[in-house]
């Protein structure tokens, strides 16, 4: 079982430093007190191996300095090749497992001489780097590092260099076993055993989260990202008292919801006093992915260091035998450690021939076969139960052991042999190629029997899936009992939102139902779980597996599901086919409804207005038992009225869904959707009070689902109102947790228009670029309107109104294909002022501002009044100064930004019919407004007509908001409301730390020493979402 080892510091700890130390001791296995007595025994003989380390309820008692003088000055670790300078004197005599014996910080021996310290051969740079990882964390900042290598590189010995120079922290392992990675947060809980003393530090849902995930409490059914966000919360929290080292060895076993939390955590450190070091081993089918994460790839020995470690290793072996040797282990570590072991001495004195030569891999594994199969049969039988297990507990092996009939000291030989390693009630291999070894070795009855018998002796509820998926491994033809646990636990891990261990189990016992209805049932049940742990790939193949023989309603099943994913991640043309299908042969209204709802959402994203209209107008007979349902109808009538160009209909419908938002006030789904809503209305943010709240629920909620997609709405709603550092905060933020998913794109599109109004050009053009390339990927018209409107803002923005009509003309116009209604009606005024500036005929835009005009004619609002009368005083038939006076007495609803184009372009008008004196006003504030929201390149083209009317704008005040980064200025909103560091944490899913040194920052550039201060930051608590 993962685990961890506490390596105590040599001052005196806090009561609850105590308390955190001594359940990592009884957590820690024989391989994770590598640090200690790696390998001691290769070098003390059986007595030496048997007293290297002994773990028992009083806490660690080890040999110590001891241990260092009987071994050559040097501690070997799992990849083999650390090692000391120098030999040192004999050793003391082992105490007995009932001395005082404790851990010995400082480094020296029962004398108090100092020992020679270990040293990694040919690794310098690698742990140099890790130690400039440490020295940052001790300081305050996170780090993380990510190993990579193939086997026996020496990553594990690079993790070891790591726990022997964190003398001062707190270190937490995990270790990744190929058996239990279908076991969800099995390496979580392994890695915060020790921590979990600090559970009721948390925020209450966390807290809660965590528990029911770790199985410590009830399942809460809690979101994936908030138990990776309690995980974050804790370690955290940990760090409070002490800097933690997390060492997360063979990683690319982890299972997947550990690794998924893990790398969450490692993403959103700071400012923690927190280290994590993950070893990932390259070349197998299952990959650790931790994009974005600094990675450390650590390749062969030069061969120099490869020469000194051989010779410290194989002191007997002639020369010609070491250049051999040398050659055949091609400078990995592993190899030059193990190969010597396996030839006899006649052989290294080169007495005797050398086996043949074989490629690395598979010759390492016939290596460890070979020292397999000189074992007595009893004891490969008991380490084939270990290698089953893999838990690592010793009890409960020599009990399955002796439910086959094997003797108890079945396992001594191996341990000799050096293969595996006891203490404490633990048991662990020498190096995971051991494991897989035993594991290959092992014929089908073999591993029937091992399963078997490790399912009889697992007793207890903590035990229950283990002894579940032991009993389904023992079993080979159909078995409704064993296939009905297996549904079981697959529903608790679906409670810990451990969703891939549920998709294994689920399709597991698919394998053993003999029933053919419920055999199909349980395999669309275990694609539903694929899906839900972000492995769509996993999912559509059980789909495909079981439609064939599915019957109508579970057919109609996973049509939708397949449709869900093709219009998550897929192409949506592909989507409403497969959706269509569904609805088609469902006999469950609800059912339809959804599925016709999600065909319209994938038409419209295609641009195929005219069938998602179609496709929303189809539920208006369809029964709404609930107001959730109704309030689903009224939104899809209104879209469709909308994409058939009637827009009074449209509004109708959708101010009816609105009202019934307001009794929806507690769903984030529905308050999202309100938000499309109000977008459909075409006024530019006025749905930010519906994305507010829905960003609000789902993070109170921990939806973190649901948040992306909030977010993503949120964004734009802030960038439609001018609120351009939130309206990035909230996209670089929704874009984090969006990515590893693959849909993004909507995220990219708010920041590369954040981006082009501020003439960040190369930052914008590459964002669109990115926004494009999605939309073309995924066939999404909608998203591809938002790139072109990011890129003909950016031309409009740094002085290319030539190109900037290009790009918005063929946005706004009707007969472009899958031209968006609302993308395309919110850019008539940026085309209108585009067209006017290019020198262009009006002609081009009257189309689109006919449109426009009726809208606001229909339903006005001072907004849209004002934006219509700015467009007229352009592009209209009538006289400018009329228009333009018309746009400045509607104009305080618009957004700052908008006011500030308004003023800028009536001033120009102003200046251009030589009544300098009059533009004067308009221009400062436009200025003014310019510099409020930080449109530097606005503010630049406001001065520079300033300048022609013969007035010099003064200098800017450099003490504004905008010198806040997004994040900065979004912690700082949250702040300003209220809210402690604690709470502003769990909100953004960072640490209370971490806000505190973001706050610091926010106090230091603002001038300002307290919170107090920070409320009176207008504009902070105006804009905060």
């Amino acid at each position: 079982m993962p685990g961890t080892i506490a390596i105590p510091r040599p001052r005196a700890r806090s009561a609850r430093a105590g308390r955190l130390a001594r359940p990592a001791v009884l957590g820690a296995n024989a391989d994770q007190l590598r640090v200690l007595a790696d390998h001691v025994g290769d070098e003390m003989g059986g007595d030496g191996r048997e007293h290297a380390c002994d773990l028992s309820v009083g806490g660690c008692r080890c040999l110590g300095g001891r241990i260092a003088a009987a071994a050559p000055a040097r501690i070997t670790e799992i990849a083999g090749h650390t090692a000391g300078r120098r030999r040192a004197p004999a050793a003391a005599p082992a105490p007995r497992p009932d001395a005082k014996a404790g851990y010995d910080p400082a480094g020296k021996g029962a004398d108090g001489v100092g020992r020679a310290s270990t040293a990694l051969i040919g690794r310098e740079r690698e742990g140099a780097e890790i130690e400039r990882l440490l020295e940052s964390a001790v300081e305050g900042s996170s780090g993380t590092l990510v190993v990579r290598g193939e086997a026996g590189i020496g990553k594990s010995a690079l993790l070891e260099h790591a726990a022997e120079h964190a003398a001062e922290m707190l270190v937490l392992r995990a270790i990744g076993v190929e058996a239990e990675s279908d076991l969800a947060f099995a390496g979580c809980h392994g890695l915060v055993r020790p921590i979990l003393g600090s559970l009721p530090e948390l925020p209450e849902p966390q807290s809660e989260a965590l528990q029911g995930a770790l199985g410590l409490g009830p399942s809460t059914g809690a979101d994936r990202f908030l138990i990776a966000a309690a995980l974050l919360s804790l370690l955290a929290a940990a760090a409070e008292e002490r800097p933690v080292l997390c060492l997360v060895d063979d990683a690319q076993w982890l299972d997947a919801p550990s690794a998924e939390a893990l790398v969450f955590v490692a993403r959103r450190l700071r400012a923690e006093p927190v280290a994590i070091l993950f070893a990932a081993r390259d070349g197998e089918p299952r990959r650790f992915e931790a994009a974005g994460l600094p990675e450390l790839v650590v390749t062969g020995l030069d061969d120099e260091s490869a020469a000194a470690l051989l010779a410290d290793r194989a002191t007997e072996a002639a020369a010609a035998i070491r250049a051999r040797l040398l050659a055949e282990a091609e400078g990995n570590p592993l190899a030059l450690l193990e190969l010597p072991a396996a030839l006899s001495g006649e052989q290294l004195a080169g007495r005797a021939p050398l086996p043949e030569a074989m490629p690395l891999t598979p010759r390492l594994r016939s290596l460890f076969r070979e020292r397999i199969g000189r074992l007595p049969e009893p004891t490969r039988a008991a380490l084939q139960i270990a290698a089953a297990d893999s838990g690592g507990d010793l009890p409960t092996v020599l009990r399955a052991a002796a439910e086959i009939g094997l003797p108890g000291d079945a396992l001594d030989a191996a341990e000799r042999e050096g293969l595996v390693r006891t203490a404490g009630g633990a048991i662990a291999f020498r190096h995971p190629l051991v494991r897989s070894a035993v594991h290959v070795d092992a014929t089908v009855g073999q591993r029937q029997r091992v399963h078997a018998a490790l399912a009889s002796v697992l007793a207890g509820e903590e035990n229950t899936d283990r002894r579940v998926w032991h009993q389904a491994m023992a079993t080979v033809s159909g078995d409704e009992e064993v296939a009905a646990s297996l549904e079981a636990s697959a529903r608790r891990a679906q409670l810990r939102a451990g969703h891939a261990s549920a998709a294994t189990a689920l399709e597991r016992a698919a394998e053993l139902t003999v029933d053919e209805a419920r055999r199909s049932a349980r395999l669309a049940a275990a694609a539903q779980a694929g899906w839900d742990a972000g492995q769509p790939d996993r999912a559509l193949m059980l789909i495909a597996r079981v439609l064939p023989s599915a019957d109508r309603d579970l057919r109609s099943k996973l049509l939708h599901l397949r449709g869900v994913i093709e219009l998550r991640c897929g192409n949506k043309r592909d989507a409403i086919t497969t959706l269509l299908e569904g609805a088609e042969l469902s006999s469950d209204p609800a059912l339809t409804l959804e599925m016709l709802h999600e065909a319209a959402e994938a038409a419209t994203h295609t641009g195929d207005l005219p069938a998602a209209g179609g496709f929303n107008d189809s539920v208006a007979g369809l029964p709404t038992p609930t107001r959730r349902a109704r309030f689903n109808q009224l939104t899809m009538a209104g879209f469709g009225k909308l994409f058939c160009g009637d827009d009074r209909s449209a509004r109708i419908a959708f101010e009816s869904a609105l009202d019934l938002a307001g009794e929806l006030d507690d769903d984030p789904r529905a308050q999202l959707w309100a938000s499309n809503i109000a977008m459909g209305g075409f006024d530019p943010g006025v749905g930010l009070p519906y994305s507010t709240r829905a960003v609000a629920l789902a993070r109170s909620q921990g939806l973190l689902s649901v948040l992306p997609v909030a977010l993503e709405r949120h964004a734009l709603n802030l960038f439609w109102s001018g609120q351009l550092d939130l309206a990035y905060a909230a996209a670089e933020e929704g874009y984090q947790l969006a990515a590893g998913a693959g849909h993004g794109g909507w995220h990219l599109a708010t920041m590369a228009s954040v981006e082009a109004v501020r003439g960040r050009e190369a930052d914008a053009r590459e964002h669109a670029a990115q926004v494009l390339a999605l939309a073309h990927a995924s066939g999404e018209a909608v998203l591809a309107s938002l790139g072109h409107s990011a890129l003909g803002l950016l031309e409009l923005t740094i002085g290319r109104p030539e190109r900037a009509a290009d790009q918005l003309l063929e946005l706004v116009a009707d007969s472009r294909p899958g031209s968006n209604p609302i993308v395309a009606v919110i850019n008539v005024p940026e085309a209108v002022e585009a067209v006017v500036r290019a020198g262009r005929p009006v002609e081009l835009i009257a189309a689109p501002l006919d449109r426009y005009r009726t809208l606001v004619l229909d339903a006005p609002t001072d907004a849209r009044r004002s934006l219509l009368a700015r467009c007229e005083a352009l592009a209209g038939p009538g006289p400018p100064e009329e228009a333009f006076s018309d746009a400045a007495a509607s104009a305080g609803s618009l957004p700052p930004f908008q006011r500030a184009r308004g003023e800028l372009l009536h001033g120009e008008w102003l200046r251009r019919e030589r009544r300098r004196q009059e533009a004067r006003g308009h221009l400062r504030a436009a200025l003014e407004l310019f510099r409020q929201v930080g449109a530097a390149p606005w503010e630049e083209r406001a001065e520079a007509e300033l300048r022609a009317t013969g007035e010099t704008a003064r200098k800017r005040d450099p003490s504004t908001l905008d010198e806040l980064t997004p994040q900065e200025l979004q912690i700082a909103g949250l702040v300003s409301q209220g809210m402690t560091n604690r709470e502003v944490a769990a909100q953004l899913f960072l640490s209370p730390r971490t806000i505190d040194y973001h706050l610091r920052k926010v106090f230091s550039k603002l001038g300002i020493a307290s919170r107090t201060e920070l409320a009176r930051e207008d504009l902070l608590q105006r804009n905060a979402a």
